[in-house]
C-alpha cells in the first residue's frame, strides 16, 4: 500500500475495511491506516516468519511503507481538510492480534494471505483515486504510487507460487466443522453483497446464489467450482471457504 507508498501502501488491507474511496478524507484515512498495518504486520514477519524470502519481503515492506507514509504526510502539508490518522482502527488491531498468535508455517501462510488481500485492495484503491479522485495533489500521489503497489502485488503472487500453502478455499473437509471452515473468523463484516460476490468470484467460483450475511458476520451462499456445487462463505477479512 503506501500497501512510494514507494511502495506500497500495500494495505494489507483488509478486514472489514473496504478500500473504495469517494472523498479526499476517505482516501487518506484508508491509505494511512493500511500503510500502518503493512508496517506492523511486516514487523511481526521479521520476528516470526520461517522463510528467508518472507523476511526479506517484510523488510522491503517496512522500508517502502515508511517512505510512503512520509510522502503522504508531505503531500497533506499543503492540503486543508483531510486528517492523517496516527493509529490503527479497531478492525486492523484485531487482525494484527490474530496474526501475532500464529506460529511456524501457519504464520507464513497467514502473513502471505494478508499481503495478497491488502495489495489487491490497495491497487484498486489507488487506481480508482488516481483516475477519479477530486484532490489534484492526492490524485498525483495515488498515480505515482500505483506502479509500486502493482510491483508488490506481483511479488506476493510470486512468493505464494514459490511455496504454495493451502488456502481456506482449498482446504479438505477435515478442516470443516458443522459445514463451516474453522479458519473463517467471525466479526463485523462491512462487505456489501456486491463486494462479497465479487471477491468470491475472484476466488474462482461461479453461479453464486442465495448470498446472505449471518449473525456472525459471515456471508454464505451456494456456488459452483470445477463443475461441483458447493456451499461458499466469506468472512470480514475477505477469506473465502467452501465445502
Amino acid at each position: 500500500m503506501l500497501r512510494t507508498l514507494t511502495a506500497a501502501l500495500a494495505f494489507t488491507a483488509l478486514p472489514a475495511f473496504t478500500l473504495a474511496a469517494t472523498s479526499a478524507n476517505d482516501f487518506v484515512q484508508k491509505a494511512a491506516v493500511s500503510n500502518m498495518y503493512e508496517i506492523e504486520t511486516s514487523k511481526l514477519a521479521l520476528r516470526n516468519a520461517t522463510r528467508d524470502d518472507l523476511k526479506a519481503f517484510a523488510q522491503q515492506m517496512i522500508q517502502d511503507h515508511t517512505k510512503a507514509g512520509d510522502e503522504l504526510k508531505s503531500t497533506l502539508s499543503g492540503i486543508s481538510g483531510p486528517n492523517l490518522p496516527t493509529d490503527l482502527d479497531a478492525t486492523h488491531k484485531a487482525a494484527l492480534d490474530t496474526l501475532s498468535k500464529k506460529t511456524g508455517a501457519d504464520f507464513d501462510a497467514g502473513y502471505l494471505a494478508e499481503q495478497k488481500t491488502a495489495h489487491d485492495d490497495a491497487v484498486d484503491l489507488f487506481r480508482e483515486y488516481s483516475q477519479d479522485g477530486g484532490n489534484p495533489r492526492l490524485k498525483t500521489f495515488a498515480g505515482k504510487t500505483l506502479p509500486t503497489l502493482v510491483g508488490h502485488q506481483q511479488h506476493v503472487q510470486q512468493l505464494m507460487a514459490s511455496n504454495p500453502t493451502p488456502t481456506n478455499a482449498t482446504q479438505s473437509p477435515t478442516a470443516l466443522q458443522g459445514g463451516q471452515n474453522t479458519n473463517l473468523e467471525e466479526g463485523a463484516n462491512s462487505f456489501t453483497e456486491a463486494q462479497a460476490r465479487d471477491r468470491i468470484t475472484k476466488a474462482g467460483y461461479a453461479s453464486i446464489e442465495g448470498l446472505t450475511k449471518d449473525d456472525k458476520g459471515i456471508w454464505r451462499g451456494k456456488a459452483t467450482k470445477d463443475g461441483r456445487a458447493v456451499s461458499v462463505s466469506l468472512d470480514f477479512k475477505g477469506d473465502v471457504a467452501a465445502n
